[in-house]
């Protein structure tokens, strides 16, 4: 019994945290997880090995702000690495996989200035689905 009560309560944990939507800001989201003893099973952060999935994923992220809707891939690599005279600078962006609830997420996120901007995807094989946009570190949801 005590078993079925302990799974069915990990089951809800981990729906909610899958439930990015529910969070306010991207540090609410990091508190669930780490309260849910989840952790990234995958960190992405070598800008000269990013996949060609990874780079559509971050030309799609940066060109969610509005003044650089229309930036071209190369531009938005450029500014995910935080380029400084050829060496990526220490804003520069990086990607984490979660698995929660049986899904796969990735949080592609970068600091342009003081505060994180990024976006979550439901991945799924080599297709990507954006589920929340971050500006200014506040999570705002795309359903």
């Amino acid at each position: 019994m005590k078993f079925l009560i302990i799974f069915a309560l990990l089951i809800s944990a981990q729906t909610f945290a899958a439930d990015i939507c529910h969070f306010e800001e991207t540090s609410d989201f990091f508190s669930a997880l780490e309260a849910e003893g989840i952790k990234p099973y995958k960190k992405s952060k070598n800008h000269k090995r990013f996949t060609f999935i990874e780079k559509q994923m971050i030309h799609l992220t940066v060109t969610l702000q509005d003044y650089l809707r229309g930036a071209t891939k190369e531009e938005s690599l450029l500014l995910f690495g935080d380029y400084y005279e050829g060496e990526i600078g220490s804003n520069a962006g990086e990607i984490l996989y979660f698995k929660i609830a049986d899904k796969d997420f990735a949080l592609v996120h970068y600091w342009p200035g003081d505060n994180e901007y990024g976006a979550y995807y439901e991945v799924k094989n080599s297709a990507f689905r954006l589920v929340a946009d971050i500006e200014d570190s506040f999570i705002n949801c795309h359903k």
